[in-house]
């Protein structure tokens, strides 16, 4: 837990603020170090300026400290241009910072800033802790008081860790009045808020409350427990609305004034009493009648045949969770997509890499012989023509030779138009003068995070100003992430001129963060089952597989090792009529191609579509989705079974639940089938099964885990050997204190 509750503000200005925001009477420096730190090595861009918040009796040492920090040069990792200010707050929320609070650069904030910095960070909390809650596809929800709708606000989602309820404090300290001695709240969620309010007043001003009184009425199931005595000195916070029902029915009930009737969130269009923060906001990437209420007569979705999600309590809890089954189908990948994968496959231009200081591998991409090869000059051509202004002075290659290759060839596409060649920067040295600056294209031969032209961006702020910047990718391994907007935003940000534009040859789909865990389990597995088998003398074929496994997993994995061979020791292999891919592929094809698409293909499935439709397998609080069984019986190929068990996050092959039951019985048997046919085509992934239920990837229910490793036919020692591992993780007895061998 931190001391600071950060997040990112934006103005015409400093077009990007770091906030950090405390409530505590006292800090350690060290938070703010990691805040700052985790800020740039998140992918960020550098922040323009450094703004903390700190309640009045903080402010001066904070600022002491600061100066200090800021003296020593190595503690906060920020350029000596960037503005960096500490404001206070006092007993009535209000925000101020003088030409005295800023400790370097220069910024001047007003009390207007500092409303839209609390707005911006209360918009952030409410999106980043999930506090509009969308029922899944086929799901509406029914609230307390019998109302339907298909999205609800959720107020306890924003108060989880204490920094976000200091923060939300801060926001409600305007609104509670020195006086007050009780407040009505509609759930008991939202006590936490309250009682840190009072106690951060009490704190600022001796004249405020050192007590108070809280009591919940149980939102419209105990509007009759709502009995005001006090007008003067007794208040009502209600958690959120959607309709504005609930402020109303209080303030009927109550006859209190409007500044006594507090609605901390508001979906509302109007509402009776005061809102702390308008939630529509939040909201606008959702369908218009989403949040709208229905009785059950009109409600659409009712009509649609959509299930119901109950709510139950004064917190809003749902019902149980639903699970549903989701099936691939060829139209999962479009033409597009086709397309680039028939220029990557078979070059061997897919590896996987081990880092080490983070869990899992990356799948990595090589250029050499696809987009940087002669057959792909039109496709960076044709961009290069829709994309680069003509008055192009400049090129400057993000780090790694493939950039500069790129670059290269970017430059003598625009002189083959009958233009001036691109002077090609060094990465070195991007302020060089030696020709008139009109405008500049930055080439990264890939782009993931977008790190790297986030970095150039910053180099080329003074050299080249507002001159049009061109973000030239030739391939984007995240073209539908979630993360890639913000990241587009920020690249073709250029305060009042015109946008810079961003661009790329060819884009694919992968998971953001680009991280795999099935390897690394596996790593872990072979490990074990070494520790295992040394100590009970087992069989030295097995011991040698598995050491053989852990070399190959310790090391960039390429070719055919990114799966378990057959029980022949055979890899697996591609057969004609691949679905996701167009015809006229032969033995070149390696298994990265083939897991490179199963890959793209998923993640395309988890990303909603442009028109807002839920994702085939997105998940919620409420719903799962689960890869069907049936994908495992249609692709019958051992290679695409291998891809979609690696690929596939556990939660999507999760068949414990009762509702999986029939899926969870199906996979079993197939698994038994390929133990009966190991040394068939039917039975070529069975390591890769067994592996997935062994490393607890895949989970079926405990009955189909028991009929698997009871398979009591003869077998190769390698499969009997692993066999007890898919019921129990420790079935030798081997006990953890061994010493484990060191990665090759």
């Amino acid at each position: 837990m931190s001391a600071f509750y950060h997040f990112h503000w934006s103005r015409e200005e400093h077009a990007d603020c770091l906030v950090l925001v405390t409530t505590l009477a006292s800090f350690r420096e060290q938070d703010l170090i990691e805040v700052v730190d985790k800020d740039i090595l998140s992918g960020n861009p550098y922040p323009e300026a450094l703004i903390v918040i700190a309640p009045a009796d903080l402010e001066k040492s904070m600022a002491k400290a600061l100066k200090a920090m800021i003296q020593a040069q190595d503690l906060i990792r920020l350029p000596f241009d960037t503005a960096i200010v500490v404001a206070s707050f006092d007993e009535q929320g209000k925000v101020t910072a003088p030409a005295s609070s800023v400790l370097q650069g220069k910024m001047k904030l007003t009390a207007g800033d500092f409303k839209e910095i609390i707005h911006s960070g209360t918009h952030h909390l409410v999106s980043s802790r999930g506090a509009v809650l969308v029922a899944p596809h086929a799901h509406h929800f029914i609230h307390p008081r019998r109302k339907h709708s298909r999205a609800f606000f959720r107020a306890a989602n924003a108060l989880i860790q204490g920094e976000e309820i200091g923060f939300l404090a801060l926001a409600l300290l305007p609104y509670l009045a020195v006086y007050a001695e009780k407040v009505w709240i509609d759930s008991s969620s939202i006590a936490s808020l309250v009682y840190a309010t009072c106690a951060l007043k009490s704190r600022l001003s001796p004249a405020a409350t050192s007590s108070i009184q809280i009591q919940s009425f149980l939102s419209y199931e105990g509007l009759d427990q709502l009995w005001i005595q006090d007008q003067t000195k007794e208040l009502v916070l209600i958690s959120a609305t959607a309709s504005g029902s609930l402020p109303e029915l209080v303030a009927e009930r109550t006859k209190l004034p409007a500044h006594r009737i507090i609605t901390l969130f508001s979906t509302a269009r109007s509402i009776s009493g005061t809102v702390v923060f308008d939630a529509r906001e939040a909201t606008t990437g959702l369908e218009p009648l989403m949040l709208e209420t229905f009785d059950d007569i009109t409600c659409p979705w009712c009509q649609d045949g959509f299930r119901l999600i109950t709510f139950v309590g004064d917190q809003f809890l749902s019902d149980a969770a639903t699970i549903s089954p989701y099936t691939l189908v060829e139209t999962a990948a479009t033409p597009a997509f086709k397309a680039v994968m028939k220029k990557y496959r078979g070059q061997n231009a897919f590896s996987l890499r081990l880092d080490r200081e983070h869990a899992g591998h990356g799948l990595f991409v090589d250029l050499e012989h696809t987009l940087l090869a002669t057959e792909s000059r039109s496709a960076i051509s044709k961009l290069v023509q829709r994309n680069v202004p003509a008055s192009t002075s400049h090129i400057l290659p993000t780090a790694g030779e493939d950039s500069k290759r790129l670059a290269e060839i970017v430059a003598d596409e625009i002189h083959a138009l009958g233009l001036k060649r691109p002077f090609v920067l060094d990465i070195s040295k991007p302020d060089d003068a030696t020709r008139d600056r009109k405008g500049v294209v930055i080439v990264a031969a890939t782009v993931s995070s977008g790190q790297s032209f986030q970095d150039a961006s910053r180099d080329l702020r003074t050299p080249f100003k507002n001159l049009p910047r061109t973000y030239f990718a030739g391939l984007s391994k995240h073209s539908t992430a979630e993360h890639q907007g913000s990241l587009l935003k920020d690249l073709e940000h250029n305060n009042r001129e015109y946008k810079h534009t961003f661009c790329a040859v060819d884009a694919m789909t992968l998971p953001h963060q680009n991280r795999y865990l099935a390897w690394k389990r596996e790593l872990e597995f072979w490990t074990k089952v070494l520790l295992d088998q040394l100590k009970n003398r087992a069989d030295a074929e097995v011991l040698e597989f598995a050491e053989r496994r852990r070399r190959t997993l310790s090391n960039i994995i390429v070719d055919n090792d990114f799966f378990l061979p057959n029980t022949g020791g055979h890899s697996l292999e591609l057969r004609p009529s691949f679905a996701f891919w167009e015809p006229g592929y032969g033995p070149e094809i390696r298994q990265g191609d083939v897991f490179a698409t199963i890959a793209n293909i998923l993640e395309n499935r988890r990303t909603p579509s442009k028109t807002g439709q839920a994702a085939p397998l997105s998940q919620s609080p409420f719903h799962m989705t689960v890869l069907s069984s049936e994908n495992f019986t249609r692709f019958n190929d051992g290679i695409i079974q291998a891809s979609l068990l690696r690929a596939a996050f556990p939660h999507e092959l999760s068949y414990a639940d009762p509702q999986m039951a029939s899926h969870s019985a199906k996979i079993g048997h197939l698994v038994l089938k390929m133990l009966e046919r190991h040394a068939e085509n039917q039975g070529e992934a069975v390591l890769e099964f067994l592996v997935a239920l062994a490393t607890r990837r895949m989970t079926l229910a405990t009955v189909d885990l028991t009929r698997v490793a009871s398979y009591a036919k003869e077998m190769p020692a390698l499969l009997s050997t692993i066999l007890p591992y898919v019921l129990d993780p420790n079935p030798y007895g081997v006990g953890d204190d061994t010493a484990t061998p060191k990665p090759a």
